[in-house]
Order: C-alpha cells, then sequence, then structure tokens
C-alpha cells in the first residue's frame, strides 16, 4: 500500500475508533467543497414488479465553473428511459441546515424521520418518490480517505443508507406507473479530479424481499499503489447486520470490447469478509453472469462541453458498463448458512 493513501479504516484504527460510525444530520449535509470537488446523491431503486430505477443530482468543480447534472434511469421490461440535464448553478440553492436542496427542475427534501423525497422532472422522465430508510446509515470511521497528507482537501468519502423503502410514481411517455422497491443511497464527496482517485470501479447493490448487500470497491492509480479500496454492507429483516471492508470484487471471465478496448467482465465474484456489528464472524459470496448490459456509457458524451474539454486533457477514455442480473448470495454469520436469490445491480467503471 502507498505510503501517501490513508484510509479511512485505517486513521479510525490509529485513533482508536470503531471501524463503523452511525450517520449523523452533519453527514448528510451538503458541503459544496472548493477546488475539483465533485459532490453527489445517487438512489439505486429495485422495483418489486421487476424492473430499476436510479436516479443521480451531481454538483463539480471541476470545469471553470460550478456544473449541476441530473439524471434518471428506469428500465422495466422492453422499457428503458434515460436522461441527463445540465442545469444553471445559479438555480442550486440549499436550505438553511444545508440538508434539501432546490433547482431548477429537481427538490430533495429531508423529513424529521430521516426520510427524503425527491422530485425530478426531465423532458421525457419524471419521478417523484420518498425514500425511508430501514435502519441507520454508516460511513467508515470519519469516513474520509486521504491521499498524500491527513486532514487535506485531497479525500474520497462515501456515506450510505444500506437499505431503503421506496414508494412513488414515475411518468413517461404520457403514463404513470406506481414505484414500489427497496433500493440504495449514497453520498459521495470526491476532493480530487476522478482520474487522481481510481483507474477502476465496481458498485453492487443486491435486494431481495429480506436482504440486502453492497459493495463499493475502487481501483487506486499506479501513483497510489494500485490499492483496492472497498466498503460493503449486510442488512436483514431491516436490521444492518454488518459493515466490512475486506471485500473483494473479481472478474471470473471477460470480453474484449472492440469500440472502447476494455476487457469488461461477462462473470464476476463478490465477497464480504469481516465481522458483524455483534462481532460475529460474517462472510458473504456472490457470483453474477452479465447478461443484461444496462447500458454502456461514454463518460465524455454525458459532460458539459467545458467540463469535457478539461477532462478529455486526463483521461484516456472513460467508459462505465451497467448491468441488471439475477444473483444468488451465500452469508455465513458464524456457523450459520443463509441463502438468497434475488436481483443485482452492478456497474463497472473505467477510468483510466
Amino acid at each position: 500500500m502507498s505510503s501517501a493513501l490513508h484510509l479511512a479504516c485505517d486513521i479510525a484504527k490509529e485513533k482508536g475508533l470503531p471501524l463503523v460510525s452511525k450517520l449523523t444530520t452533519d453527514d448528510l449535509k451538503w458541503s459544496l467543497a472548493s477546488g475539483s470537488a465533485t459532490e453527489t446523491v445517487t438512489f439505486y431503486i429495485h422495483l418489486r414488479e421487476g424492473g430499476f430505477l436510479s436516479v443521480q443530482l451531481a454538483h463539480s468543480n471541476i470545469g471553470l465553473s460550478p456544473t449541476i447534472q441530473t439524471s434518471a434511469r428506469y428500465v422495466k421490461g422492453d422499457i428503458h428511459k434515460f436522461e441527463s440535464a445540465n442545469r444553471s448553478s445559479r438555480s442550486f440553492k440549499l436550505s438553511d441546515d444545508k440538508l434539501s436542496v432546490n433547482l431548477d427542475g429537481m427538490s430533495i427534501q429531508h423529513g424529521k424521520n430521516r426520510e427524503m423525497v425527491v422530485d425530478l422532472a426531465l423532458k421525457s422522465i419524471s419521478v417523484h418518490f420518498q425514500f425511508v430508510p430501514v435502519d441507520c446509515g454508516y460511513k467508515i470511521g470519519e469516513g474520509k480517505t486521504f491521499f498524500n497528507k491527513i486532514n487535506s482537501n485531497n479525500f474520497i468519502c462515501h456515506k450510505f443508507y444500506p437499505s431503503g423503502k421506496v414508494t412513488g410514481t414515475v411518468i413517461f411517455d404520457n403514463k404513470e406507473e406506481e414505484l414500489i422497491g427497496e433500493g440504495i443511497f449514497i453520498h459521495a464527496l470526491l476532493g480530487l479530479k476522478p482520474h487522481e482517485v481510481a483507474s477502476k470501479c465496481n458498485l453492487i447493490s443486491f435486494e431481495n424481499e429480506n436482504a440486502s448487500l453492497s459493495m463499493l470497491q475502487f481501483e487506486t492509480p499506479r501513483t497510489y499503489g494500485c490499492t483496492d479500496v472497498t466498503q460493503g454492507a449486510f442488512v436483514l429483516s431491516d436490521e444492518l447486520v454488518a459493515v466490512t471492508v475486506d471485500n473483494t470484487s473479481r472478474f471470473v471471465t471477460t470480453k474484449l470490447d472492440p469500440e472502447t478496448k476494455y476487457e469488461v467482465p461477462t462473470e464476476i465474484k463478490y465477497t464480504w469478509l469481516g465481522e458483524t456489528l455483534q462481532k460475529e464472524k460474517f462472510c458473504a459470496e456472490m457470483t453474477v453472469k452479465s447478461q443484461f448490459l444496462i447500458a454502456k456509457i461514454d463518460v465524455l458524451s454525458e459532460l458539459p462541453y467545458l467540463l469535457r474539454k478539461v477532462i478529455q486533457t486526463l483521461f484516456t477514455k472513460p467508459y462505465v458498463y451497467q448491468y441488471y442480473d439475477d444473483a444468488h448470495v451465500e452469508v455465513v454469520i458464524d456457523e450459520k448458512k443463509l441463502v438468497f436469490n434475488g436481483k443485482a445491480f452492478y456497474e463497472c467503471s473505467f477510468l483510466n
């Protein structure tokens, strides 16, 4: 591991702090950090009647002036709707407590009981839903992994609600459909340019009627030792059971994408290792075969012109592959084995 990389889990250990910290109100506030910072809130929602919805709001300072982007992707059977929009930074307004936000075409309102109400209106799709966490949110240690120096602005931070209940509606093609499901919420803050943090990144969110399993993993560039940085969580019967940092996402088999020249996965094995919050031995394994490609995203094409020009000088060709497939999960807690079948949303990002 590079001596210039200071993991949140290692910092917590050195300070004698718990590996896992429950989220407080302050953790969910927008920081709008200066410098080359990007801040996002993202909802990944599995729909009970089949299908998937993702909604994101991103605020970036990488360009000459702040850029704001909103996006939604709705997949159900033969229906596949995606749209993103760049918004004026002048319309971005935070509430006095810095939790809620309003801007052109979108609002995210925080309630007293931790619920969030999201409204997003795009040209071809509109969504309205309530996200209610089923248990506490979490972060690793104090939340921040630092690059170069501890307590500098060069850090990355992810805060999770690893499971939440969702109800609402989606409107497209003059049709309204009900949204009922479960999903995860991620508030991310990146204090560096993306290529300085990771060369690859993998995210997975598994859901069924009783369990939720999620993992975020990224590999740092060579300048930071090609180090794997991960965090994952297991929720069972609406209770956060385990949070782990000794995790892997391994491409078992791959296939060359002739367009991008990336070796994209055809089968991935995910492993979670650690302890439950009750200090019991915990292990989970899941293997997915990549069959349903939701989207192959040319990251640069989705960005505003000026920001795209900045990033073109830093990246080769960043692409994100998103999938939604059947998955089988085996969990062992001490000597007790649990087996789950469900759906997994997962994305594999090639950043540099």
